[in-house]
């Protein structure tokens, strides 16, 4: 059966930052979360949410504060027997209450809004506050309800709302009240789980996590150096961090894809077949004659990052901050690179393979944590918050009473062994530290769980924090210490900057997730669970993320009959998919407006009937913009000008006149003729204007060999002429462009290094042979295969090689 709870969009942050809603009266007392909860007329009882057998229609008071009214839907199958009490029967509708809390699923709940503009407007609120964890989960689920109504609507269907009256709500019920300890048992519980099941995902191998901390020390000292009087390093600054840079290429070259790939290359070719000599021998000869750069260059290997690059900055003819960040930037997108590739070759964990929950209990079963009972302890005892006795006896600081009762725990797994040992210097150590400020070593004992212990007393007052003070530390494993934060925090406290790992994984691992979640925290299956992806009632059929919001509230604003919505429906959930690709979602809604009877506008035959094949204007954004508004007719464009005026002037500043495509594509067939012309325009080459002393060559475009028109600001060698990416990029898909041009300035700039180059400082400088080590450098590269390389460098000898 469905039942429907009257809310407001004021707690719509509120109810998906713990995905629940609970008695008014529990957000005061239960110590977690947002304690603000706005009541609604209709469900208007302090200890007791109200939810009706059929849809509210009700009224609510803003006043200053945007608010409107917000219904959420509910399967009473997916809980517990006699959750829900009937306390009244009224004009064919049944009223309930529940006096504990209602936890939500994103199977079978639904949220309805009266307009597009209140969903947004919801929507909107979300994506401002970090409590609010699920409402991206949900945009399926957050439907618009409009009813219809008339006399013959009334008298042959049979409504499923009412207009809500006070008389629903009897006077007297006898509902006992509930504790919030439940609330907050089950707050922690769930805080834990997801915090130990995430802290497992993200743990890495000792030699990222090694990377990790070497390349904030490395940055640290160079930011130093950088900041200094006169920006050079002193004989220490210059020791360490060679002594860094020295361990981490060690590191790197033992991790590194492109390094492990090179090192067999080497040993599968360095071999001679007629001496049988040894292959360090033969690197030896190599290197007496001169020739070892020249091998490896023949050998065509992968390039590998060198820290090293870090001092480049000091020596920049540029800005120096802005060679520093360039250098910085470059270092730890490499270590991401690394710990990306690392962690999408492990498995994601389970909760079923890590945690067991019995009788409010957690067992940590994870094979990684041995037989975990002092852990399992440590866990226990914080869930139920016995710190806090102490905290209140002894009148000391959270973290403080944490360590205390941690290590009077830890204490009473060895009474007989305690004084004197490892354990009790390293507990007193840590208090200490906590105390006084004394050093303290968190590595002195090898002990996972305790070093856990100690970070989270240290910095737990914030994931982020503790998050960041563990990596500064070097922790490769983070579930120990987040199982303890969570446990301590609750999941109602954490952000969604944690959690959205978790929550907007791929949808059959986060079910898997979500229902043994649910199986541990309440003890039943929940039934026909299948994440909702909507309805043929609902207006947001097959949309989700912010592009369907966005494109949503302006579907609101052209009101069309039911009819066309639909096909409009469909075109958008199409449009939403090329959001990846185009990687600018706003420039999708300035021509959603279009769709109702496009066909039959002046607009769209005047854009068939459009004659593309010489024009060149989309050269220039000025000149493209009245093309299309003589060919569109201003008439026909209505209210749709500012829109259309602002998507071109986006894709005219990005200067990339084929993402322009995606948005004709929402009005125009692709077979069609005008289609076909508008493409052929757009793929031709833009033009740059030239600059100083720079030669200018006339280019003929690739797609129209005999036309002569586009011109290209041309440098004398192809590795230094930087401005070659204007042209080169139009080669190149769309979605690799970004990847395409850095890899373009990597090469270049290894050139420009000259006899300093790892890979290049021997090789020719002459235009034909770099086009040719370019050409090579790319068939390296994963997207090779999408490129026509052999057209690309005929295209580019035709333009630097005389």
């Amino acid at each position: 059966m469905k039942l429907y709870i009257p809310t407001c969009t004021l707690n719509f942050n509120n109810i998906f930052s713990t995905e629940s809603i609970s008695p008014a009266s529990h957000y005061a007392s239960r110590g977690f979360g947002i304690k603000r909860y706005y009541k609604v007329e209709a469900n208007n009882l302090d200890n007791v949410i109200l939810l009706y057998s059929k849809y509210p229609h009700y009224s609510v008071d803003s006043g200053d504060i945007e608010n409107s009214a917000m219904v959420i839907e509910i399967e009473t199958e997916d809980y517990c027997k006699n959750k829900f009490i009937k306390v009244n029967d009224k004009d064919g509708v049944e009223v309930y209450v529940s006096n504990t809390t209602i936890y939500l699923n994103p199977c079978h709940c639904l949220v309805y809004f009266f307009s597009y503009q209140d969903r947004q407007s919801a929507l909107t609120k979300a994506e401002q506050s970090l409590e609010n964890k699920y409402s991206k989960l949900y945009t399926s689920n957050l439907l618009i309800r409009k009813e219809k109504s008339g006399f013959f609507t009334d008298l042959f269907s049979s409504k499923d709302y009412f207009d809500w009256k006070p008389s629903y709500v009897g006077i007297g019920w006898d509902i006992p009240f509930s504790d919030v300890r439940e609330d907050v048992l089950i707050d922690r519980i769930k805080g834990c789980i997801v915090c130990y099941l995430i802290g497992a995902n993200m743990s890495v191998s000792k030699d990222v996590s090694r990377l990790k901390q070497l390349a904030r020390k490395m940055k640290n000292t160079l930011s130093a150096i950088v900041n200094s009087p006169n920006r050079k390093p002193t004989d220490y600054q210059d020791e360490t961090l060679l002594s860094y840079i020295k361990e981490f290429n060690c590191i790197f070259s033992k991790v590194d894809e492109n390094a492990n790939y090179n090192k067999n290359v080497i040993e599968q070719r360095l071999v001679s077949p007629s001496t049988n000599l040894d292959k360090g021998i033969l690197k030896k000869v190599l290197q007496d004659l001169g020739l070892e750069e020249a091998f490896y260059h023949k050998l065509g290997l992968r390039p590998i990052y060198d820290a090293n690059e870090l001092y480049s900055c000091l020596d920049s003819s540029t800005s120096i901050t802005e060679a520093y960040s360039s250098v910085i930037n470059r270092l730890f997108n490499e270590v991401k690179r690394i710990e990306v590739c690392e962690l999408s070759k492990s498995q994601r964990k389970s909760i079923k393979e890590l945690v067991s929950v019995a009788n409010g209990e957690i067992t940590i079963i994870d094979d990684f944590a041995g037989s975990a009972k002092y852990y399992n302890t440590l866990l226990a005892s914080q869930i139920k918050a016995e710190y806090k006795q102490f905290m209140e006896e002894n009148g000391t600081e959270e973290l403080l009473s944490i360590a205390f009762v941690a290590g009077a725990l830890l204490k009473g797994f060895m009474p007989e062994k305690w004084e004197g040992s490892q354990y009790q210097t390293f507990v007193n150590g840590l208090l200490g530290n906590i105390q006084q400020g004394d050093s303290f070593d968190i590595f002195s004992i090898e002990q996972p769980v305790l070093q856990s212990l100690a970070a989270f007393c240290q910095k737990g007052e914030e994931i982020d924090r503790l998050t960041d003070y563990m990596q500064q530390c070097g922790f490769s494993d983070f579930r120990f210490a987040f199982g303890i934060y969570g446990a301590t925090r609750g999941f109602a406290s954490l952000p969604k900057t944690l959690t959205t790992s978790l929550i907007n994984a791929s949808k059959d691992y986060y079910m898997d997730f979500f229902l043994e979640l649910h199986k541990s925290l309440f003890g039943m299956e929940l039934p026909n669970a299948i994440l909702y992806k909507g309805n043929s009632t609902s207006y947001s059929e097959g949309l989700s993320g912010p592009i369907s919001s966005t494109i949503l509230d302006n579907i609101d604003q052209i009101e069309p009959k039911r009819s066309k919505q639909e096909k409009i429906v469909d075109a958008v959930s199409q449009t939403a998919a090329l959001e990846d690709a185009v990687q600018n979602p706003m420039a999708f809604m300035y021509i959603l407006d279009s769709f109702p009877n496009m066909t039959r506008t002046k607009a769209y035959k005047n854009l068939k009937d459009a004659d593309f094949e010489n024009d060149n204007s989309i050269y220039d954004p000025n000149s493209f913009r009245k093309k299309i508004y003589s060919i569109i007719g201003h008439q026909a464009l209505k209210g749709q000008k500012e829109r259309i005026d602002t998507a071109i002037e986006l894709e005219a500043k990005r200067q990339d006149p084929k993402a322009f495509l995606y948005i004709l594509d929402n009005f125009l067939n692709r077979d069609s003729n005008a289609y076909k012309k508008i493409a052929k325009l757009v793929s031709r080459q833009i033009p740059f204007v030239p600059k100083g002393n720079e030669r200018v060559d006339t280019i003929s475009p690739r797609n129209n060999p005999e036309s002569e028109i586009p011109r290209y600001t041309i440098g004398k060698n192809f590795v230094s002429d930087y401005n070659c990416i204007s042209f080169l990029k139009n080669w190149v898909p769309l979605d690799l462009q970004r990847q395409f041009q850095t890899d373009l300035k990597w090469f270049q700039d290894e050139y420009a290094k000259g006899d300093s180059s790892q890979y290049y400082a021997h090789a020719s400088r002459e235009n034909n042979d770099t086009i040719d080590a370019f050409a090579r450098y790319l068939s390296r590269k994963k997207y090779a295969s999408r490129i026509n390389i052999q057209d690309l460098t005929d295209f580019l000898k035709k333009l630097y090689v005389r």
